[in-house]
């Protein structure tokens, strides 16, 4: 499909980007981390599906549709599948599993990219803002466990939605149904917030630099409180 970004606003990134062989590692390696992550980030009901769900209407309220591949009928359809599906996964009728985690984050990865491709007004840290939260669950496990010396390649319950549900369910004694459900809320709701703020500022690059660096800034005071109360 000859998926690459072009220009990453910085002449130097940008000149990198015209060698096939760094640009398609570039392209392989953020789809990976985009992949594993969404996979980390299903752990809690209607966590990934809510935060696609978010995307898809960012994509649409901003009227990015003609740069896509899908029209304004496809997206409202995917909408609203998108709802049905979400709806089950509170109730525990569905899940997602590792299918389900790989087909949405690629599709969504390769939408975005397309959308940015098509349309240079848009800054390609605006794209990353969209995508920043599962990436950044995954680049945050692999640095947490290197430190603590356990290797990034094994499981573990120390991932901030999981901590964020064990501390409703534990600390503020909710039901397991209610704490996974609030949890996915709460960080979803987070990333509306964010996400829309990067929204209405798509085509400046500093606006959407300050929003990942103050995102990720959150994210680690927030897991480090969480991690404190929980020990």
């Amino acid at each position: 499909f000859d998926i690459r970004i072009d220009d990453l606003r910085n002449s130097y990134l940008t000149n990198l980007l015209q060698n096939d062989i760094f640009s398609y590692s570039f392209m392989i390696f953020c789809f990976l981390v985009l992949i594993n992550g969404s996979n980390f980030i299903d752990g809690l009901n209607g966590l990934q599906l809510g935060y696609y769900f978010i995307v898809l209407i960012i994509i649409i309220s901003n009227n990015f549709l003609p740069f896509c591949l899908i029209n304004e009928y496809n997206s409202f359809f995917l909408l609203a599948l998108l709802i049905f599906l979400l709806f089950l996964n509170f109730n525990n009728k569905i899940f997602l599993g590792d299918s389900g985690s790989y087909l949405l984050s690629i599709f969504f990865g390769f939408l975005l990219i397309e959308i940015y491709n098509n349309n240079k007004l848009i800054s390609p840290y605006f794209i990353a803002l969209l995508l920043w939260y599962p990436c950044f669950e995954n680049l945050f496990s692999i640095i947490r466990k290197f430190n603590i010396n356990f290797s990034p390649i094994k499981p573990d319950n120390k991932h901030f939605h999981q901590l964020l549900y064990l501390c409703l369910s534990k600390k503020f004694k909710c039901s397991k149904l209610y704490a996974n459900n609030l949890a996915s809320i709460i960080i979803n709701t987070i990333n509306l917030i964010i996400i829309s703020i990067g929204a209405f500022n798509y085509n400046h690059t500093i606006v959407q630099l300050i929003l990942i660096l103050l995102s990720c800034l959150i994210y680690t005071k927030v897991y480090l409180i969480l991690l404190k109360i929980l020990n």
